[in-house]
């Protein structure tokens, strides 16, 4: 697969000429291999597989910031980068299915990812390599038709290696250890259409640069980076499930009801902290560090109606708390500037505490069909960038409703070509972002909300579609 994409100002020039410019010119090659094989009586299933992924990027993201001087442009040119990206994956999988419906399933899988990402202009380079070992075993027990129990659990053995500069900040990682993620769900079903789940799972983050670490924003038109801390620590969190199920069909109508709660305890978060201070080269610093600890919960629900195959329709929401168990520092002023002091929050940046989701599908004729699909999203606290050290402003973003409207048609043409022909808006009621940090200096990762203003869309779909 080949992807080129650039976005900014004055497409016409030469990305180190404009205002500012994200250009991304990727080359990726990817494959993958299964084979599966069992033995007569289907109870013994075997799977052997392998897949891999390279990349290689080139990037730039950066411009002149408002000046126009040849100083600028030299400095400019500094934001060209390389990335070079291997995974490979490689595995097998044996499922046991006793004869009274029992089920054991073990494997193992083995994980290379290796990573170099280099800015020279900046002196920015990553040099990261992870290896990772797991084996798992899971075992699904039913000794009668009302209750059944899953039990499973994973031993994971993580090596990296890493190394990552940014100007004069230089940091490693070495990190080798064991981690064992078990995990349990009990389903009773305890009267007719009626079921009760529980659950627990525990997992795990190993201290290393992730993809969205090795994103580059813009903020007053200088870039800013992303580093690793000294000592950083592996996340784990541990999440409890309980859940009330409820399904029904009277006569053609059929009925299903969903309400769950859930508790997620995050030990050492991976946070990302604004340092407050600036590189040599003018770039601003962002450093990831363990927060002191963290929970997620809240409670959802789903329901679902369909009386008949011409009308269905489906909605939920989610209402939730996500807080950190001690103030987290957000920007950490170093002191330079009197009017910027620390700014420390409780609660999860960009994370709404409540939203759903609704899907219709209604068929007016044999061949035709509307669907009416849309999310909502509630209030959340959104960062943005003011000032050149990095100096964040709280904002609360207003709810949004993103609702979106598609009508569609089908035709045989023959036996084996069929068409569509569909058309309908998206966001029909506008609900947007309206206040977007404009101009060459503006804070890129100031984005929040759907990612399309109202929008209008119209195809043609030919091909053998009953396949498809």
């Amino acid at each position: 697969m080949e992807e080129y994409r650039r976005g900014g100002d004055r497409l016409d020039l030469a990305p180190h000429l404009t205002d500012i410019t994200e250009e991304l010119d990727h080359n990726t090659l990817m494959g993958g291999l299964t084979y599966e094989f069992s033995n007569a009586e289907k109870t013994n299933n075997y799977s052997v597989y392998a897949s891999g992924q390279h990349t290689d990027r080139k990037s730039f993201y950066g411009g002149l910031g408002g000046g126009r001087t040849a100083q600028d442009s030299i400095t400019a040119a500094n934001a060209y980068g390389n990335t070079d990206d291997l995974a490979l994956l490689f595995g097998g999988q044996f499922t046991r299915n006793f004869k009274n419906n029992d089920i054991l399933t073990v494997g193992a899988e083995y994980n290379l990812n290796r990573t170099e990402d280099d800015i020279a202009g900046y002196n920015r380079f990553i040099n990261q390599k992870v290896n990772s070992i797991g084996t798992f075993a899971q075992y699904e027990w039913k000794p009668s038709e009302v209750f059944s129990a899953l039990v499973g659990t994973r031993l994971d053995h993580v090596n990296v290696e890493g190394h990552y500069n940014i100007q004069q900040v230089n940091r490693t990682s070495n990190i080798d250890q064991t981690v064992l993620s078990p995990r349990l769900t009990l389903l009773y079903n305890f009267a007719k259409n009626w079921r009760l789940r529980g659950g627990y799972a525990r997992g795990f983050r190993a201290p290393q640069a992730f993809n969205e670490d090795l994103h580059i924003s813009s903020v007053g038109g200088e870039p800013q980076f992303v580093i690793l801390s000294e000592d950083l620590e592996t996340e784990y969190s541990n999440a409890f499930t309980a859940s009330l199920n409820y399904s029904k069909n009277f006569k053609k109508l059929q009925t299903n009801f969903l309400l769950e709660g859930f508790y997620t305890d995050l030990e050492n978060p991976f946070t990302t902290v604004s340092t407050g201070a600036t590189l040599p080269n003018g770039s601003i610093l962002e450093e990831v560090r363990n927060g002191s600890g963290a929970y997620v919960a809240g409670t959802n629900f789903e329901m679902g109606i369909s009386p008949s195959s011409k009308f269905t329709f489906q909605m939920g929401g989610t209402i939730q708390q996500s807080k950190y168990r001690e103030g987290q520092v957000l920007f950490e002023a170093d002191g330079t500037n009197p009017s910027e002091t620390n700014i420390v929050i409780e609660d999860f940046v960009r994370n709404p505490s409540i939203y759903g989701y609704l899907n219709t599908n209604l068929r007016v004729f044999e061949e035709s069909n509307i669907d009416v699909t849309g999310t909502y999203t509630g209030k959340m606290t959104v960062p943005v960038v003011v000032s050149d050290s990095g100096f964040l402003q709280l904002n609360e973003s207003d709810p949004f409703f993103d609702l979106n409207i598609k009508l569609n048609h089908h035709f045989d043409l023959s036996d084996n070509l069929q068409m569509n022909i569909f058309a309908g808006f998206k966001n029909i009621l506008n609900s947007y972002q309206d206040d977007f940090d404009i101009g060459a200096t503006r804070d890129s990762d100031y984005v929040y909300g759907p990612s399309l203003p109202r929008t209008f869309f119209f195809g043609i779909k030919f091909g053998n579609l009953h396949n498809l």
